[in-house]
């Protein structure tokens, strides 16, 4: 018996904030006309992959994007509680420019820790939501293979235990020789493109996800 549940992580079509490079968290903005094509082409990719439903955050813009593929797979989409994307606070609706010389910035914005923005959510309890909610969908599904619809930051945390262990070598070698923190140093480091497709697999009998 094939207990392993294969599923699509992607990032929604890029925004008018995402242009603008204004933190949308839990508010929105529309997709921009490229961020309906990022949506189109998202779903041509999905076409031979066999997508059964599309699971999305309930925010506008992840949903914009769900319908986009959904129509374009024929298949139905369903809101999950829990996929949506991280709550900054007081930084919602503020350019980057506005609050990039906080001194917790880089720590909020690039780790996974207890920080967070004031009024907001942190990495951790991000995480923990997204993976809660996450295996709550995956753990029943049966002969279902998913496309996720979600955000930026979920998916720069959740994806952060997949790293190459050599590139953590390489921080905290780097952080020695400049003797800067290993904590500071230690940064998730990625960011995911809008519409951007991660193929993954969850094991329900040992509730153990893996990078494809």
């Amino acid at each position: 018996m094939n207990n392993k549940t294969t599923f699509y992580l992607a990032r929604h079509g890029q925004t008018e904030w995402n242009v603008e490079r204004r933190i949308q968290g839990q508010l929105d903005s529309f997709l921009t006309s490229e961020g309906e094509q990022q949506a189109s082409q998202l779903a041509a990719q999905c076409s031979e992959l066999n997508i059964t439903q599309v699971l999305t955050s309930s925010l506008g813009r992840a949903v914009q994007t769900a319908n986009i593929c959904a129509e374009q797979l024929n298949i139905t989409v369903k809101p999950v509680p829990g996929f949506e994307e991280r709550h900054f606070g007081i930084w919602q609706g503020k350019l980057v420019s506005e609050v990039n010389g906080d001194v917790n910035y880089n720590e909020i914005t690039s780790h996974i820790t207890d920080c967070k923005p004031e009024q907001g959510e942190s990495a951790k309890e991000l995480l923990a939501r997204f993976t809660k909610a996450l295996t709550n969908q995956l753990q029943t599904a049966n002969n279902e293979t998913f496309l996720i619809v979600s955000h930026g930051d979920i998916l720069r945390s959740f994806m952060a235990q997949f790293h190459d262990p050599l590139l953590l070598k390489v921080s905290l070698s780097e952080a020695s020789s400049s003797k800067t923190s290993p904590k500071k140093a230690l940064s998730t480091g990625y960011d995911y493109k809008n519409a951007q497709l991660i193929a993954m697999t969850y094991d329900q009998e040992t509730g153990t996800f893996s990078k494809l």
